[in-house]
């Protein structure tokens, strides 16, 4: 019961951390922004409880990738048809967060997450999947930088944040 507790709460947390992403995006902009997103880029990544999650678009198709891995994990391919402190899902694949004991992903499914500095990652995955139209596939890749929740916050003025 507490893993399925901790599923959800991850997830929630990174859609909480996505809507604050779009209110930044809406209410923070202005017409003398350098860069015109002022340091906010659409991939997004947390550090929470010892875990890693990733929110990945998949370009301007409105789908996007999410996973979530124990920092012991990081770095290293993780075979999403074994095992592991791992949630994987997107929307193209009916959301998720799936982990090995729903049996979701399909053999050569797997992830691969590295923080390579303090807004910058190295990101790959590949998603195989049943559907009742056959068998499905999607991959990508992304290497660069991410917006963190500080960012988002910082950007909003919240009042109370303290940043760390």
């Amino acid at each position: 019961m507490r893993k399925s507790i901790q599923k959800w709460a991850y997830a929630l947390v990174t859609c909480a951390f996505a809507l604050a992403l779009c209110v930044s995006f809406s209410a923070c902009s202005s017409d003398d922004d350098s860069n015109g997103t002022d340091g906010i880029v659409p991939v997004l990544f947390s550090e929470f409880d010892g875990h890693y999650s990733v929110l990945y678009p998949l370009g301007l198709t409105n789908e996007s990738v999410f996973v979530n891995i124990s920092e012991t994990l990081a770095g290293q391919q993780i075979d999403l048809t074994k095992p592991g402190d791992w949630s994987a899902g997107g929307s193209f694949v009916g959301g998720g967060p799936y982990e090995y004991d729903e049996h979701f992903f399909q053999n050569g499914s797997y992830v691969y997450l590295r923080k390579t500095g303090d807004h910058e990652i190295e990101f790959r995955f590949k998603y195989v999947w049943k559907d009742k139209s056959g068998i499905k596939t999607k991959e990508g890749s992304y290497k660069g930088k991410v917006t963190i929740q500080k960012d988002i916050m910082d950007k909003l003025h919240l009042p109370g944040y303290t940043a760390n």
